[in-house]
Order: structure tokens, then C-alpha cells, then sequence
């Protein structure tokens, strides 16, 4: 009995989520400065300046009709529910309300009254946060303390002041009281609209009492709820290091060349979805009430499985995904064969069934209402990878950088070039860059996609700055100008059963992990590790096998799926195919008819020292494929292997090279080395057409 009461208390620890070390180590899921869970009230102050010495500097030049001079904003009571309620209805309520499955609930109320400063009696008007201070100053002359809703200064003290970072928050009031969190939104500051900051602290003694924490807004065009619940997430996940989803910019130090747009809750003005991420909900521990895993989906009888998985474990199979905003339901998959001294990689999934099916009103693209040029989300599967960032348990849970999430869209991957100036309509009209995509430039390992912001050398020098940003608004495709704001979101980069509906190794996008280099405006590491600088391929394929009407989608997750079906061009610095152990034992498979293309990438894969190359400007080295030992790989018929612009494929020893008798490998601009120990099986005609290299000593992939 009693062992077997030891074996059932075994397995309800292997099944139940990861639980916070709550005494000695920081955990990311009691928050950064506040707690995410539970409850907490917001109070919010509305004021405005009176520009009575110099109206000129004041930045509203017309009245706006959303906030008329010295009245509160027509908006004041729809950013917060003051008391909960089952459905709520403030859209910053109902944000923090489905974002976090109902684990975290955010009320707020404000002053009855819009608090006005005089520029002839404030004597700094350039510092937001000195303001904030003037504002709390000024306020406490108006009298006794009153909020719209009558509520009294304890409504406002829910946690006591004093949590550390990743420790738990103690809830209770404070004694004396204080407030949780003070809010100063501006009408017409030095904070434009769309800007802010928040942090711990006080902005001063208001009514008596101090803040824990503070934030201030600029509303000067309306609700400014964007930069609003950016600024406030920082407090639960952390510091500027923690900007992901499109809330990045060119001076924080990223794990990728290119600045990241996509989606999530530290995005900002340059996210496509509105929601949540599942990395985040993850970070925060926001599951479903019930939930046995930390990550799950649901098999085919609707019981709920394990969905972080490791495929070369042996975790594949049929998972079902129901709709990530209401569900929770999410998968991922861990990345194989990457070093322990590098970053560790991850793909994740989420089935986004959009604001038109789920209810939720921000599971939309960013500008696609009012903007018919936006082909808005549609239902699907909506993907990204993860780079690091997965200590959610220790002193260092606060440490790396940002952009650590990179949207894989169904668009694919390709070699984008500036084409040129034109003019644009879509969300911001004027005169840009327009960029160009060729099909014949795919690149789904070291490619641009949609949502991110390549670099372009624009100066001419030899490094490309981190402000040398393009974003993909306009696309010249095919000779046709296409002017859709892709950047911002559109349907082409969801997973749908009518268009590309698998990820895989050979697909674009591609399961293989991705090359990453630590930088802002230089390479801080010098290429040099944790930087993942190898492309290793793994097998690993998802495919969508169905939508059902209830929104659920099934999706199946395999590995050894090492055939390539469709033409693809590879580009990277190294990549290197282990032994996979596919059907047959191959672990690459060009199929009938289809070519395999080994080239040099135009998109960059470092910052610094260009090549000039046939007039082609380079930023990358030429490929190189590296079959390691035990590796098969294998042309059927017809089947093409094409080298060029310098690429080399390298067979280590115990790798083989088949060649099916009317299969071609074709070498324009780069050769075939041939290690000691390897083998390449060929019909003696293709040997003698290859300009083949026998070496007589293994070198290693090339990873610096």
C-alpha cells in the first residue's frame, strides 16, 4: 500500500505544472514589481496644462471633441471596471482579464475631476515624471479625495508595498495605506500621444499617501491603451530587455539582425495581433483553472495531454488545439541537436480562431479596422520560435535580451531588396521604401518574413547600423506593386488548410533552428557562442489535418519526415544534417523532379565585414551543407542537388550520398568535398561531371 501510494504521488508531481520555489528563489510567475495574479486597482488621474505664458508651445492646437478643455476624456470611465464584474466591459479590465484567463484582474477608477497646471507656476514641463509629481501636488488642493465612483483611498491598497522582483507580492493593505498604483494620463504634455513610462515608486504624497508604483500617459489623440498596457505589463514581466512582439526599438540588444514585429503582450506599435502570446501566459503562469500541464492541448476524445514536446523523445502524435485567446491551448516543440553552450530553441503553435469567431477584441490584426488595404487575421495557426529565455526559476530570471521571439509565417521566408520609392496608402500614405520578393529567393533558414525589419545598408559603409531598418509595407511581387501594410498583420501568414498548412524541414518556413546573432548597433559577442551561428535540420513536421467547426484544430507532430516535396533553396553559413533516421534510414530525401538549391544568402547574417561577390553585395559566408557521420542523404530520379555562389556540401566519414541513376548535382560556383570515410554512391557518368575534392582529414561544420 504504501509503495503504492508513493507511485500515485510520483505521477501527480510528473503531471501537475511547475510550481514556484515560493521561500528562496525569484520565480517569473510572482511577477516583477507587481504581482500578476489576483486582484489590483488602478488610480487614474486625467489632467492637462494651461500654456497661460506662451500658448504657442501648447502641442493641441484645436480642440480635440474626445477630451474637451478642463473636462475629463469622453473615454475616462471605459478604461477600467471599477468593481468586478462576469463580463467585463473597460477594455483594460477585459484585456488583463483575457489575456490571463481570468487569473489576473485589473480595476481602476479616477478622480471626478481633470487636474490642471498652470506654465506659469510649474518650473519644468520637458520631464514627464516631474509632471506627475506637479499633477499629485495639485491635486491635493482640490479638496477632499474623490473618484467617480465614490471609492475610498483603501479600495486603491490591495498588495503591501515592498515585493521583490520574482519573490511573492504579500497581499494586504498597507499600513498606513498606499496606493497600489497611481496613473497620470495628459492631455497635452510633452508626452505625445502613444507615450509613456512606468516604474516603482511614488510620484509624491497624494491625499497622505504614497504609491508603489506609477506610470504616466500622453492621451493627446484618445484612450491610449496601447502604450498603456505596454508600460504596465513591464511591471509583471520585467525591463526594457523584455520588449518582444513588435515593442522593440534599435537601441535594446536583440538575439536577431532583424527587429522583431509579431505579437504579444511587451509588443507595442509595431505588433500585428493585439493578444497574448503563449510564451507569455507561460512566463506569467496563466493556465486554465484545472490545468494538470504547464503546456496543453486535448487528444481526439478531448483529454488533456502534455503539448512541450521533444519529438526525437518520441513525443508525436494527433494533438488538438482549441482556441489559444479562450482555451489557453497551445503546443511546442523543442528544437534538437543544438549544443548546450548555445541558445536553445523552441517552435510554438496557437490556434488563433480571431475576434470574428472568439469574441475577443484583441484577437485582430493592429490597424486592420478602418484600413480595408489590411487583409485582416483569419482563423489558423498562427506560429513563432523561441530563442533562451526559459529560466523562469533564479537569480538570472531577469537577465538576457529582447527580441527573443521571432514570428514563422505562412508567407514563408525569402531574400527581400529595396526596389525602389513609391508611393503607398496603406495606414500611413506617403512617399517609401518599397521591397521587392522573388521567388526565386526564397530562404526559409536565414530569409526576412513579414513581421520583422530587415537591415539595408543605406550609407554605404561597412556595417549595417541598427536604425538601417525597412519594414515591409509595400511589396513588389511579380511586377505588380501589392500595397498591403504586411508588416502590421494579413492573412497570408496564418496556417490554414487551404493554403500552406505544414511546417516541416523542407518546407518554407522550416523547422531547422535559426542562426542568431546577439547585437544592436554591433555584434556584442563577436559571433561567437551562445550565438547559435549553425543551422541544425531535424525532421521534425507539423501538419494541419483539420478545422472543425467548434474552432478546434488537429494538428500532427512527426519526426523523420526527411523527404523534400517541393523545390526549396538553402541558405545559411553552416548547416549541418545529422543521422535523422528516416524511413529507409535517410536522413534527407530529394524527391522525384525536385531540386535542391544550395546558395549564398542575401540576407544577412552579420553586421559588419561585407563581400562584394559578382557585383552582389554580401553579408553572409557562402553555404555550407555538412553531412555529419551516419547522416544517408539521397537524389531519387530526377532529382536535382544544385551548388552556387560558392556553396560547398561537405560528406564527413560514415555519411553517404546516393544518387539515383537519373538524378543531377549541378556545381556553377562552389564544390563537393568528399571526406576520408565517406561515400558517394553515383553512377560513374555523374562522378566524372562533378568537380569533386577528396579530402583526406575531417573538418568540423563551421560555427565561428
Amino acid at each position: 500500500m504504501r509503495s503504492l501510494l508513493l507511485l500515485l504521488l510520483l505521477f501527480a508531481a510528473v503531471r501537475l505544472p511547475a510550481q514556484c520555489d515560493t521561500t528562496s528563489l525569484p520565480c517569473s510567475e510572482h511577477g516583477w514589481q507587481l504581482s500578476p495574479h489576483g486582484m489590483l486597482r488602478v488610480l487614474v488621474i486625467f489632467a492637462e496644462i494651461e500654456y497661460d505664458q506662451d500658448p504657442s508651445q501648447d502641442p493641441v492646437k484645436q480642440a480635440e471633441p474626445h477630451w474637451p478643455k478642463g473636462q475629463l476624456p469622453q473615454w475616462a470611465d471605459e478604461l477600467f471596471d471599477h468593481q468586478p464584474l462576469d463580463r467585463p466591459k473597460g477594455r483594460v479590465t477585459r484585456y488583463y482579464h483575457d489575456m490571463s484567463l481570468g487569473n489576473f484582474t485589473l480595476l481602476g477608477d479616477h478622480l471626478d475631476r481633470v487636474i490642471t497646471l498652470r506654465e506659469s507656476e510649474e518650473r519644468n514641463l520637458r520631464s514627464a515624471t516631474q509632471l506627475s509629481a506637479a499633477t499629485v501636488a495639485k491635486a491635493n488642493t482640490m479638496g477632499d479625495f474623490r473618484t467617480a465612483h465614490g471609492l475610498a483611498i483603501a479600495d486603491f491598497d490591495h498588495w503591501k508595498d515592498g515585493g521583490k522582483a520574482g519573490l511573492p507580492k504579500e497581499a494586504g493593505p498597507d499600513t498606513p495605506h498606499s496606493f497600489d498604483h497611481v496613473m497620470v494620463i495628459f492631455r497635452n504634455s510633452v508626452l505625445g500621444h502613444g507615450q509613456g513610462s512606468t516604474d516603482a515608486g511614488s510620484p509624491g504624497q497624494l491625499f497622505g499617501h504614497p504609491s508603489d508604483t506609477q506610470s504616466r500617459f500622453g492621451g493627446m489623440y484618445g484612450m491610449p491603451f496601447e502604450i498603456l498596457q505596454h508600460e504596465f505589463n513591464h511591471l509583471l514581466f520585467g525591463g526594457n530587455n523584455f520588449h518582444s512582439g513588435g515593442g522593440n526599438a534599435p537601441q535594446f540588444t536583440r538575439y536577431f539582425i532583424a527587429q522583431q514585429g509579431g505579437w504579444g503582450m511587451m509588443g507595442g506599435a509595431n505588433s500585428a495581433l493585439l493578444t497574448a502570446n503563449a510564451w507569455d501566459r507561460d512566463r506569467l503562469g496563466w493556465r486554465p483553472e484545472g490545468a494538470v500541464h504547464r503546456i496543453r492541448a486535448h487528444d481526439r476524445q478531448g483529454r488533456e495531454v502534455n503539448s512541450d514536446l521533444d519529438p526525437l523523445a518520441g513525443d508525436t502524435g494527433v494533438y488538438v488545439l482549441g482556441d489559444f485567446v479562450t482555451t489557453g491551448d497551445a503546443l511546442r516543440i523543442r528544437l534538437p541537436f543544438i549544443p548546450e553552450d548555445e541558445f536553445p530553441q523552441w517552435i510554438w503553435l496557437e490556434n488563433h480562431q480571431t475576434r470574428a469567431r472568439n469574441g475577443c477584441i484583441s484577437d485582430v490584426f493592429h490597424y486592420e479596422e478602418g484600413n480595408p488595404c489590411i487583409q485582416g487575421a483569419v482563423p489558423g495557426i498562427y506560429a513563432f520560435l523561441q530563442v533562451d529565455r526559459e529560466n523562469k526559476v533564479g537569480k538570472d530570471i531577469y537577465g538576457g535580451h529582447a527580441d527573443f521571439l521571432r514570428p514563422l509565417v505562412a508567407s514563408g521566408h525569402t531574400d527581400l531588396y529595396v526596389a525602389g520609392e513609391y508611393e503607398h496608402t496603406c495606414t500611413s500614405p506617403g512617399k517609401g521604401t518599397t521591397l521587392g520578393r522573388d521567388k526565386d529567393l526564397c530562404n526559409p533558414l536565414t530569409g526576412s518574413q513579414d513581421l520583422e525589419l530587415p537591415r539595408f545598408n543605406r550609407n554605404g559603409d561597412d556595417r549595417l547600423g541598427a536604425r538601417e531598418l525597412e519594414m515591409l509595407n509595400k511589396e513588389l511581387r511579380n511586377g505588380v506593386i501589392h500595397d498591403h501594410a504586411y508588416f502590421f498583420g494579413n492573412a497570408r501568414q496564418a496556417f490554414t488548410l487551404q493554403g500552406n498548412h505544414k511546417l516541416g524541414m523542407g518546407t518554407d518556413p522550416s523547422t531547422a533552428s535559426q542562426m542568431t546573432l546577439v547585437c544592436a548597433e554591433q555584434d556584442v559577442l563577436k559571433g561567437a557562442k551562445p550565438n547559435n551561428r549553425v543551422v541544425y535540420l531535424n525532421g521534425i513536421s507539423v501538419d494541419m489535418l483539420e478545422q472543425r467547426l467548434n474552432g478546434d484544430i488537429v494538428v500532427r507532430v512527426r519526426s523523420g519526415d526527411v523527404r523534400l516535396e517541393q523545390d526549396i533553396r538553402w541558405c545559411a553559413d553552416s548547416i549541418v544534417l545529422n543521422d535523422l533516421r528516416g524511413p529507409d534510414s535517410y536522413s534527407l530525401v530529394v524527391a522525384s523532379g525536385k531540386r535542391l538549391l544550395l546558395d549564398r544568402s542575401r540576407t544577412p547574417t552579420r553586421v559588419d565585414r561585407p563581400e562584394t561577390v559578382g557585383g552582389i553585395t554580401y553579408w553572409s559566408d557562402p553555404t555550407r551543407l555538412t553531412l555529419a557521420p551516419g547522416a544517408r542523404m539521397r537524389l531519387e530520379d530526377k532529382a536535382v542537388l544544385e551548388l552556387r555562389g560558392g556553396s560547398e556540401l561537405h560528406l564527413m566519414p560514415g555519411s553517404v550520398l546516393e544518387l539515383a541513376p537519373k538524378s543531377r548535382i549541378k556545381v556553377r560556383d562552389g564544390r563537393l568535398v568528399v571526406h576520408e570515410g565517406a561515400r558517394l554512391d553515383a553512377p560513374e557518368k555523374a562522378v566524372k561531371k562533378l568537380r569533386t575534392v577528396k579530402a583526406t582529414r575531417a573538418a568540423a561544420p563551421r560555427d565561428q
